[in-house]
């Protein structure tokens, strides 16, 4: 499958960093997950960008099951929570997309160490700042996914 504009710009920028840090390139079949997907034993690292919509999401934390039509996997944390960097960024530059890599490559590696040292504090505010949704979020969210679970939907 022809991968899209955005998933070319994180292969040549992004990809030689994260792999530096450990981590390995996840590709799922069959279900509902980010564009591009990462993983460094339990930290994941999910991107994507739609386009039409002009919504880009980002985020680090651990891979969960989400209810939804089909099966549908979620990383949870917001990368905002680790670096706002991103937010600076504005969607009207030419390079909006490079950028966006080139900054997560820049910031990876402290928003790993606030991973470590802070996560499941993360998850609470991500859930505080979320209230007006949060309900209706916590009733889709599932457990986190396990390997054997996920061996299913491996490509």
């Amino acid at each position: 499958m022809k991968k899209s504009k955005y998933q070319q710009i994180i292969d040549r920028v992004l990809r030689p960093r994260l792999l530096e840090l450990g981590f390995e390139q996840i590709e799922l079949k069959d279900c509902m997950k980010p564009e591009v997907l990462y993983r460094n034993e339990n930290l994941w690292f999910g991107t994507s960008w739609d386009w039409r919509d002009r919504y880009l999401e980002i985020n680090l934390g651990h891979l969960h099951w989400f209810k939804d039509v089909m099966p549908r996997f979620i990383v949870l944390g917001d990368y905002s929570i680790y670096s706002n960097e991103i937010q600076k960024l504005k969607e009207s530059d030419e390079n909006y997309l490079e950028n966006v890599a080139r900054t997560i490559a820049n910031t990876i590696e402290p928003a790993i160490k606030t991973y470590h040292e802070k996560y499941e504090e993360i998850v609470k505010r991500y859930f505080e700042e979320r209230n007006k949704y949060a309900r209706v979020f916590i009733n889709h969210l599932g457990s986190e996914v396990r390997d054997e679970e996920l061996s299913k939907y491996r490509a």
